[in-house]
């Protein structure tokens, strides 16, 4: 939902999706096949919401909000740097 809200951040907000998801096979807490499972899951549900009228008509004003964010230079209020470094841990 948020690479459809804010598409120029696509490849960041999908590998920090993916770093999230292996962190609960790291940790324990998931099989990797509850994983994989939910990927193939959550990308069935996304491919269905795309098709529907009524999802795409909601999206664009929060894809017109994050752009006009974006085009005032606007950037998160919170300092992600100790995110960035613990996702950068493998």
């Amino acid at each position: 939902m948020l690479v459809d809200a804010g598409p120029r951040r696509m490849d960041a907000l999908l590998q920090r999706g993916h770093a999230f998801s292996q962190s609960r096979v790291v940790c324990g807490v998931h099989w990797q096949s509850d994983v994989d499972a939910g990927r193939v899951i959550g990308a069935a549900a996304v491919a269905r919401l795309h098709a529907d009228d009524t999802f795409r008509a909601q999206v664009a004003p929060a894809r017109d909000e994050v752009t006009q964010a974006q085009a005032k230079g606007l950037k998160p209020s919170a300092d992600s740097a100790a995110e960035a470094a613990a996702l950068a841990l493998r």
